[in-house]
């Protein structure tokens, strides 16, 4: 198959959510333990990220004036309410009055132009008490995943609406560290969101990722044609822990890195076995393991990575927003 679409996914922006969320938990009197595989491997030595808790915005306008100049596309979170540190629309600890203004611009002039952009919810660390405007003692994974579709509804619309009162129609949702209820519960709630805030009726979210196998396909939660009404499930292809996760700290071989999505000789790699099945390049990473604490190792891999694929891949994929991927999805569902 031609011109397989190739996403690239940007979450957590602005903030270092992996340093914040472990600091929140510990100030709140919540154990910070470094239990699972995920967090003993790499966030064990989180508070050695102080210094990027906020990540600097001279650094997302780098990334996105590379993206433009290479044609990537894809989405990018913009947090309503980053860290629980205050809302988009208001003010937010840690940025001045231009500070955040610049942030604003640079989401709005530049990464609309090739990225969706979306909430991650509201804080992505802990959980935000929308009615008294403050933070809850519980992460927002766990708090969203014990919640009734009309309360996730409110959430949502919540996220939505700090967004669009800054400029910002987000046309889709991400969650952040994955949704442990009811993913046909999480979809309703996201489309009756996006209509009550954006009125959109066609829309997409982004939970789940598929390191494992050779064809992975996104997947249409919602469609119904008379309504004109839609949700499409993003999957990216990566593993969960994509691989810039080795450079959270400033380490880590960036060359190396690349060599998970495409070898040097293009021969080898994750997109290889991907466009076996054609099955499109949808990939991830977070705006802490591009910043790499200050060292930007992470950014130098992916660079490394479209080079690869501008090389070996030119001419088979088309580089797409996930908006217009979700679209992709649903036309080839249909015609399926």
């Amino acid at each position: 198959m031609k011109n397989i679409p190739a996403v690239f996914i940007i979450d957590d922006p602005p903030i270092n959510a992996a340093y914040l969320a472990k600091k929140q938990m510990e100030d709140a009197g919540l154990a910070v333990e470094n239990e699972g595989w995920f967090s003993r491997t790499y966030l064990s030595r989180w508070r050695e990220m102080e210094k990027s808790a906020i990540i600097p915005n001279a650094f997302f306008k780098k990334v996105i004036d590379w993206a433009l100049a290479e044609g990537v596309k894809g989405k990018c979170t913009l947090l309503p309410c980053p860290g629980g540190l205050g809302c988009l629309d208001q003010a937010v600890t840690g940025y001045s009055k231009e500070q955040l203004q610049e942030l604003l611009d640079i989401f709005k002039n530049d990464y609309l132009k090739n990225f969706d952009l979306t909430p991650e919810i509201l804080t992505h660390t802990l959980a935000w008490d929308i009615q008294n405007k403050k933070r809850l003692s519980i992460p927002e994974r766990e708090w969203t995943a014990r919640q009734d579709e009309e309360t996730l509804t409110d959430y949502m619309a919540e996220a939505l609406r700090i967004l669009r009162n800054v400029g910002i129609v987000a046309t889709g949702m991400t969650q952040p560290c994955g949704f442990d209820g009811d993913l046909s519960v999480y979809a309703r709630a996201v489309l009756a969101a996006e209509k009550r805030v954006n009125r959109i009726t066609q829309t997409f979210y982004f939970n789940d990722t598929d390191g494992q196998n050779s064809k992975v396909t996104s997947k249409v939660m919602i469609h119904d044609p008379i309504k004109n009404e839609s949700v499409v499930s993003i999957v990216s292809a990566s593993k969960g822990d994509e691989p810039f996760w080795h450079t959270l700290y400033g380490e880590g071989d960036p060359i190396q890195l690349a060599d998970y999505y495409l070898t040097k000789d293009g021969k080898a790699g994750r997109f290889v076995d991907l466009l076996a099945t054609d099955s499109p390049l949808v990939f991830h990473a977070h705006g802490q393991t591009l910043y790499s604490n200050g060292s930007e190792l992470g950014f130098l891999s992916l660079q490394e990575v479209v080079r690869r694929m501008k090389t070996h891949l030119d001419g088979r994929i088309v580089w797409m927003k996930t908006s217009e991927f979700a679209e992709w999805v649903l036309a080839r569902n249909q015609t399926k």
